[in-house]
Order: structure tokens, then sequence, then C-alpha cells
């Protein structure tokens, strides 16, 4: 299973997307501040399909989520 990439794209015109998560060549989820914290915003998968993803891998992308959100 390929790692989970973080890309960070910052806040733009009007989007509330801090980073995006992404397995290998799909999109599976978004990072945004809603009420002061950080959520994770899933994507449907374009086959339909659900997202299996191994969770030590999936933390440690969410901790660089936040930490490209925060700016560090």
């Amino acid at each position: 299973m390929p790692p989970v990439r973080v890309v960070a794209v910052g806040p733009g015109e009007g989007s509330d997307v801090g980073a995006e998560l992404w397995l290998g060549d799909e999109r599976m989820a978004d990072t945004v501040v809603y009420d002061g914290r950080l959520h994770l915003r899933i994507v449907p998968r374009a086959d339909g399909r659900p997202w299996l993803i191994e969770s030590a891998g999936l933390t440690l992308a969410l901790e660089r989520a936040a930490r490209e959100v925060a700016g560090e």
C-alpha cells in the first residue's frame, strides 16, 4: 500500500482546505479548520469502493498536515 502523502494547499479563494491527503494518485481527504480545530473531510473514491488506509501512516500524515496548517 502506498504511503499517505500530504500536500499543503493553504487557504485560497474562499477555500477552507489547509492540506490534501493523497493515497497513490487519488485524493482521499482534505483537512479543514472548523470551530478552531483541525478536521478531516473524507473525499469519496471515484470507483465507489471504501478507502483502506494503514492507520500508522494515516496518523503520521495527519500530524504532518496539522504542522503544515499551523505554518510550522
